[in-house]
């Protein structure tokens, strides 16, 4: 089916005759399809090894795809051409992708499939972003909308076999597409995608009661308190890194130490940081400090980092989920009077955020039931696991757990039985010969 649809493309040009020769050949397909002539600018990007030509694609999208009356945004895609009979790895980027603009990323699954590689950006993130539009718009459904749309054109393109693909917010992203529109890609693969039930999930305040040995737990605990226990001297120091930084707090300086000390266990555990990287409480505070900002980062909770985050908590908090805090242990040292932390304080102000539940029930169902030719990929020791897609055996689908492992969990890590799983899933699915996983 042809698509109507107006692109303004902008080509980064190689150097070199043979990514020039590349470009030209996928232009000319998409000006097969085009409704307009294409709007060129020549702009120096990078080539990764392998590639034939690598450009940036900025395809026009409704900004509410049952309303395209009311304006249109134009979604940023990084398009790696290998070749028109290879596959296509398609990645639905949670956030922005200006990673990509090297030229030179390539997922592990684009190696392995020696594929053709889409990098989609995010509605409302990097430079997708609708010129003053309501947040209203930033929805799953829309946003698997987007992607549609995109991999029709892709389909206009390629005859051979579509892979979607995406990490944390980018696997959820592809999981939400295809519950949408399970018959777009050939095949899914989705790393640590948490697929949440509420809006601050309390799946994960358990999972981290039991996490790792009592010890380690113990440790992380004593911690947290020995920071509150030093607030004032805590606190001299977080006003000088402001200051040294130029940031500024999106809240008070108590509060900021509450919920940096409140995130400790769940940064600690979704990035695998080493017990005996934890400070004795015989250390000094500087010690103290360094630690505590180096797993989380001052910068999440402080302008303008945190802006780039907004569109990701307004989502979070009215459809797709986060987690909350156990101040178990913890709350006479804090300050709230409450007792209560809700990281609903990092969305955008003004709103008032009623949680959509049905939409996660939705995707639920669609995993339990329907969702066929996925394969899911977790860690171990990764909080975000709790939460984990749920597969059932009626569907045709497969989830992996790396032993020990977190947030960073990728085919690469799995033990080698899984990864011979996972080669003879993927070629009963796109029905095509793969090697052997090669790192």
């Amino acid at each position: 089916m042809k698509i109507s649809i107006k692109c303004w493309m902008i080509i980064l040009l190689m150097l070199g005759y043979q990514g020039l020769q590349g470009q030209n050949k996928v232009w000319k397909q998409l000006d097969k399809w085009a409704e307009k002539d294409f709007h060129l600018k020549t702009t120096p990007l990078g080539r990764a090894p392998g590639m034939d030509t690598s450009f940036v694609l900025w395809l026009e999208q409704p900004i509410d795809h049952k309303h395209p009356e009311r304006g249109s945004f134009y979604q940023r895609i990084f398009v790696q051409h290998r070749s028109f009979d290879r596959p296509v790895v398609v990645v639905t980027e949670g956030y922005g992708a200006e990673y990509a603009y090297s030229g030179r990323h390539r997922e592990e699954l684009t190696q392995w499939l020696d594929a053709n590689q889409w990098i989609i950006e995010h509605r409302y993130f990097g430079m997708s972003r609708p010129e003053g539009a309501a947040w209203q718009y930033l929805t799953v459904e829309n946003a698997a909308a987007d992607h549609h749309r995109i991999i029709q054109l892709i389909h206009q393109i390629y005859k051979s076999p579509v892979i979607t693909t995406g990490i944390s917010k980018g696997g959820q992203t592809a999981i939400y597409h295809r519950t949408f529109y399970p018959d777009d890609a050939d095949a899914t693969v989705a790393y640590v995608a948490p697929i949440n039930i509420a809006q601050e999930d309390p799946r994960e305040i358990y999972f981290l009661k039991s996490v790792g040995s009592p010890e380690i737990r113990n440790k992380i605990l004593n911690f947290q308190r020995e920071v509150l226990k030093r607030r004032n001297e805590i606190n001299i120091l977080l006003f000088n890194e402001l200051a040294s930084n130029q940031l500024k707090l999106i809240m008070s300086v108590d509060s900021t130490l509450d919920f940096l000390v409140l995130e400790y266990p769940f940064s600690f555990w979704q990035w695998g940081i080493s017990e005996k990287d934890i400070p004795s409480a015989n250390q000094p505070t500087e010690a103290l400090f360094k630690h505590l900002t180096d797993v989380i980062g001052l910068g999440s909770y402080c302008h303008p980092a945190m802006d780039y985050f907004y569109p990701f908590f307004y989502q979070a908090y009215t459809e797709i989920g986060y987690y909350g805090y156990d101040t178990t242990g913890l709350d006479k040292l804090l300050t709230a009077s409450s007792g209560y932390y809700s990281n609903k304080v990092l969305a955008p102000r003004g709103i008032v955020y009623q949680f959509n539940g049905s939409t996660l029930q939705k995707v639920r169902d669609f995993i339990a039931l329907k969702g066929n030719r996925i394969i899911y990929i977790y860690g171990e020791n990764d909080p975000w696991t709790a939460s984990a897609a749920m597969p059932t055996t009626a569907v045709d689908s497969r989830r992996f757990v790396v032993e020990g492992y977190h947030h960073g969990s990728r085919i690469y890590h799995l033990k080698p039985s899984d990864k011979e799983e996972v080669k003879k899933l993927l070629m009963k699915w796109l029905k095509i010969d793969l090697p052997k996983y090669p790192w």
